[in-house]
């Protein structure tokens, strides 16, 4: 279940929309502050690209057992076809939600005319309900029919007997399963709260014609975040566990007083770390009672953004935006080689984002000297409207930045 959440990606843009190759002047600084409410997240973009429920559903039938039990208790090569095929001990679902609240604090320092480093972290409280409900009860009763009333093979006969007799699985005896055999803490509501990875960097001002420039910048992403637990199967990590190297290129057109473009591209190297792990038996079946230690890489990324402002005035202006989003997929080595597999298996993922941002902003008025204090304050809204292995989320930000 926790390739169905990912933690919320929120950068500061420093620089103003539109004008993206613009730095701080020398000794100039600037602070940030933005806080983030989603929507309820009930739903994601699967590996089709089609949205679907976010709770895993699963099913336990012959082939489910067999590869958990070893044909002990219905052995596939050994009696009918169709009885195997029919034996059903449950299909289940988890119904899951999740929301977020996020709180972020970003930083600024003009080191030269042309050169700046900057710094920012969130602080996430996120809440998880999780809930297991069958939707499919057991077929034994059909099962065992269509074994006892076959050719009198001795083997139908004795599994069609034990099938008879087997205890009903339903919820709470799954959920005891996920505790007591598989080690997991039981499945249920779940609250996070702590700081994210924490990203810091340079932008350097290559080239500004006054109309347009561009910047290039360098940065890193630290490891400062929670990771997931890999004993509660509903939690949610606020960081990957690793180091990251990104390098953006920025750049921008200015029409007019009233109108002006922008766009950047990021791409982002994930380097390797150890991480304890559950060990998969399967691809399609991800509990195991089994731990071991991977060498993860998580896949690189690769994030594009373009936008364009529309002035109404010094003070208002509007600002629609389109971000793509791109991981590649991770890759996980071991000794436990068919673990690796079904690990790496599904693991990238795409999104298409639409944000609309409405900006209240001091920052000409301060240039024309008709205003004391540079700042502004930014509202937007944004939405995944499409993807690929990542939640369909909305969310409203609200960011206040001062320059002193």
């Amino acid at each position: 279940m926790k390739r169905l959440f990912s933690a919320l990606a929120l950068a500061f843009t420093v620089s103003a929309y539109g004008q993206a190759w613009k730095t701080l002047p020398k000794g100039v600084r600037i602070m940030g502050y933005r806080n983030v409410t989603t929507s309820k997240v009930k739903s994601n973009y699967n590996q089709f690209r089609s949205e679907s429920t976010l709770g895993s559903q699963f099913r336990i039938d012959a082939t489910t057992l067999n590869s958990i039990a070893n044909n002990v208790i219905v052995p596939g090569q050994d009696i009918d076809a169709a009885a195997y095929k029919n034996f059903l001990i449950g299909e289940y679902k988890v119904d899951a939600s999740a929301q977020f609240n996020v709180q972020g604090f970003g930083f600024g320092y003009g080191l030269t005319d042309r050169v700046m480093v900057y710094a920012e972290v969130a602080y996430y409280n996120a809440q998880v309900k999780a809930n297991i409900k069958r939707t499919k009860k057991n077929t034994y009763a059909s099962t065992s029919n269509i074994l006892l009333g076959g050719n009198g093979d001795l083997t139908n006969s004795t599994v069609g007997d034990n099938i008879k007799n087997l205890p009903d699985v339903d919820e709470a005896v799954i959920q005891s399963a996920i505790t007591n055999h598989y080690g997991y803490k039981p499945i249920g509501d779940w609250y996070g709260a702590g700081y994210g990875d924490m990203e810091t960097g340079l932008m350097t001002k290559l080239v500004d014609k006054g109309t347009w420039g561009l910047m290039f910048y360098p940065g890193a992403v630290l490891p400062t975040g929670r990771q997931d637990d890999p004993d509660i199967l509903q939690d949610i990590g606020f960081g990957d566990g690793q180091f990251d190297l990104f390098s953006e290129l920025a750049t921008g057109y200015i029409v007019n007083d009233y109108l002006n473009f922008g766009t950047t591209l990021r791409y982002t190297y994930q380097a390797s770390t150890q991480k304890e792990l559950r060990i998969p038996d399967s691809r399609d079946f991800s509990l195991s009672d089994r731990k071991g230690e991977f060498n993860v890489k998580y896949g690189d990324k690769i994030n594009w953004m373009v936008n364009s402002t529309f002035a109404y005035n010094d003070w208002l202006s509007f600002t629609p935006v389109y971000r793509f989003l791109y991981q590649m997929p991770s890759e996980y080595t071991s000794k436990y080689s068919n673990a690796d597999e079904y690990l790496s298996y599904n693991t990238d993922r795409m999104e298409h984002q639409i944000q609309l941002t409405t900006t209240i902003s001091s920052i000409q008025p301060f240039l024309k000297k008709k205003f004391l204090l540079p700042a502004q304050i930014n509202m937007n809204l944004v939405q995944t409207v499409a993807g690929k292995n990542v939640p369909k989320v909305g969310r409203f930000e609200i960011e206040l930045r001062m320059m002193f």
